[in-house]
């Protein structure tokens, strides 16, 4: 009886997190869906019946029992994580005040979400579900808060990291993938692009991201495998526009030194003696034609590089045969010997059917055979372009 009565002080100063507007479904779809993408469909029946035991101890003390949140919780092995000092009793308000958070958030209420997530980070913060959450919310807000984001995203890397199974996380992908998003957006508000190693770790965020929704066999592979290419290609944009630009000095600067010649040596001209006026003239056309000259092949010179630096088209063979952008890791299609690139391919079997999209022939995940050859000649071509 103490222990309840414990327990009744305890939930009285708290909300009801438990409780949220019935008839909501989410379902997995793109990483901008209403609710948070990593919230499980189902609770295992361990948490279940603790989850039913709470809830009964609950029901003695109050007059009115809460409703049951219709956002889905978070999986088994997320729920019964613990930071060493906690127990049952606050794990399941942890819970409880994560699945509050995901009510906000479905109402795109990002400020109280944030709010309810950070409870359920003091009550359990070894959960990286629990960071992760709370990360896409800062990206969501109105005035989005990169460094907030950034700062959630690699502690729950760390936790994920610290655990045996980390690579399987399937959480960790995410964190990844928001981290990205973040960079993207203190690059984009950093107009003179000082610190462009902020692209840099956007671009690898998405590589591990990409890499892990590959292993996991995630539906979001395609999506952040779209986001990675943008990136790249703004990096190259960057890299391209800042190499003009230091060749337009170097121009300017060459043809003033050639005219700085001319300029001296007409001036050298003309303090000789008034009975050398006729060779003085003659030697000062050939000043202006020699610097003519000189103008003229740094002018060639500069064309020629302008030339062989500009985007080259894209070949055929290395556009996939689904999105139609440049692939990054391209795979055959054994029956078909069609070429797709894996993130394409793969999201095409988990979401349409296990059969080649352009022969229908039947076609599982496992056959896909990489193309190491084209990937190298298409990596070279993006190293050049």
């Amino acid at each position: 009886m103490e222990f309840l009565a414990n327990l009744q002080n305890l939930t009285a100063n708290f909300p009801a997190f438990g409780e949220a507007s019935g008839g909501t479904q989410t379902t997995q779809g793109s990483a901008s869906s209403s609710a948070p993408p990593h919230a499980s469909s189902q609770a295992s029946p361990q948490y279940q019946r603790s989850q039913s035991q709470t809830r009964g101890r609950q029901s003695n003390q109050q007059p009115h029992s809460q409703q049951q949140s219709s956002i889905p919780r978070t999986s088994n092995s997320s729920a019964a994580t613990t930071n060493g000092t906690g127990n049952a009793g606050s794990l399941s308000l942890a819970e409880q005040a994560k699945l509050e958070g995901n009510s906000y958030f479905a109402q795109h209420d990002y400020e109280r979400a944030i709010t309810a997530y950070s409870v359920a980070i003091i009550r359990n913060p070894a959960n990286p579900v629990y960071y992760s959450n709370r990360a896409l919310c800062h990206l969501r807000r109105d005035t989005p808060d990169a460094d907030a984001c950034i700062q959630d995203c690699t502690k729950g890397i760390e936790l994920c990291d610290s655990r045996s199974e980390s690579r399987d996380h399937p959480v960790l992908f995410k964190l990844f993938y928001y981290k990205a998003q973040a960079f993207l957006l203190l690059d984009a508000n950093n107009p003179t692009h000082n610190n462009d190693h902020r692209l840099s770790d956007a671009i690898n965020c998405f590589k591990r991201a990409f890499d892990l929704c590959i292993s996991q066999k995630s539906l979001y592979t395609e999506e952040i495998a779209t986001k990675y290419r943008a990136a790249k290609a703004l990096r190259f944009e960057r890299a391209d526009s800042q190499r003009r630009l230091a060749e337009g000095e170097l121009h300017r600067y060459l043809v003033s030194l050639v005219k700085r010649d001319r300029d001296r040596q007409i001036a050298q001209l003309q303090q000789a003696s008034e009975e050398e006026d006729q060779a003085a003239d003659d030697d000062r056309a050939e000043i202006e034609r020699a610097m003519e000259r000189r103008v003229s092949e740094i002018e060639a010179l500069f064309v020629q590089a302008d030339e062989n630096s500009k985007k080259r088209s894209i070949p055929d063979a290395f556009i996939g045969k689904i999105s139609f952008e440049i692939m990054t890791d391209p795979v055959i299609s054994p029956l078909s010997g069609i070429t797709y690139d894996r993130a394409e391919i793969v999201s095409h079997l988990q979401k349409i059917g296990k059969w080649d999209p352009l022969t229908r022939q039947p076609l599982h995940e496992s056959e896909l055979v990489p193309n190491l050859a084209l990937k190298e000649v298409i990596e070279d071509f993006l190293a050049k372009n």
